[in-house]
């Protein structure tokens, strides 16, 4: 997904100011398909077209197969691994979006608790279930019509997206949240530490500086990160460095060495090593692939 900011809130706007909603692909050749932890007021629903896509929201982490539906609510930190041979879409767009000038029962009781966070889409609807497979038909078809925009289009998309969230709510799938103790501070020193070491990640980081920032100890943080993010400090910003290479192979011609030191790796060994282990090729192979695509 171009222009996202890797693991920290979206600066961007989706649509435009008359209509707020966007479908963004991946793979493809001006596209990345790893997008890093971030987040973004605004609803996300993803869904898989075509492989195995890994997707996490918050600390739940989903290996998506063709035809599963994910919701990632308003705040909430997600990342999704497409890889080269794999295929999603998300469509995103705000809540507010939704409703309507006159208040009604679906306003009052659906639509407005989602907005202020009392109702909660779910975050997965597996494609093995009925629902599931209804969900990805709404979700096919809205891509079609995105696609051709016929006059009043955006009136589809708008009454698909009421239809999703009436098809979930008759199946019982809205989710009442109750904030927690501690839930939001949580929260927020996770949205901290991500847009931290989003900006930091090319630098040489230490654990205890990295710590320090956010006045916990060494030990306190990597627990608190392993247990939310699912990997170690090392590992996300060995993703990260990865992640921000590969736009540099997409987007320029640089050397490999020279890109391996521009995201923060000393040794271009280590650099392949890596980056073999996120997409399955070396640097050079990666940018070959995405030239024939182009």
């Amino acid at each position: 997904m171009q222009d996202v900011d890797a693991a920290r809130r979206e600066k961007r706007e989706h649509g435009t100011q008359g209509f707020p909603f966007q479908i963004y692909s991946a793979p493809q050749a001006q596209d990345s398909d790893l997008v890093p932890y971030h987040w973004h007021p605004e609803t996300e629903i993803i869904t898989v077209l075509r492989g195995t896509v890994m997707v996490t929201i918050a600390d739940h982490r989903y290996a998506g197969q063709e035809g599963d539906v994910f919701f990632v609510s308003s705040g909430q930190l997600h990342e999704i691994r497409g890889g080269v041979d794999n295929l999603f879409r998300a469509f995103v767009f705000p809540l507010d979006f939704l409703q309507f000038r006159r208040t009604d029962i679906a306003q009052s009781e659906l639509l407005a608790p989602l907005e202020e966070g009392g109702l909660r889409l779910p975050a997965y609807v597996s494609h093995e279930t009925a629902l599931g497979q209804e969900l990805f038909r709404e979700l096919k078809k809205m891509i079609r019509v995105c696609a051709d925009q016929p006059f009043g289009y955006q009136l589809l998309v708008k009454s698909a997206l009421l239809y999703l969230i009436g098809q979930l709510a008759a199946a019982g799938k809205l989710e009442q949240r109750a904030q927690r103790s501690g839930e939001e501070y949580k929260v927020q020193l996770l949205r901290r530490i991500v847009e931290y070491l989003s900006e930091h990640c090319t630098e040489r980081l230490r654990l205890a500086d990295v710590s320090a920032q956010f006045g916990l100890s060494p030990q306190y943080f990597c627990s608190f990160f392993k247990e939310n993010l699912g990997r170690t400090l090392v590992q996300h910003v060995n993703f990260l460095r990865i992640e921000r290479a590969s736009r540099l192979l997409r987007e320029s011609d640089l050397p490999i060495l020279e890109i391996s030191l521009s995201v923060g790796f000393d040794n271009v060994s280590y650099f392949i090593k890596r980056f073999r282990e996120v997409y399955g090729c070396t640097p050079t192979d990666y940018r070959r692939s995405v030239s024939d695509r182009q």
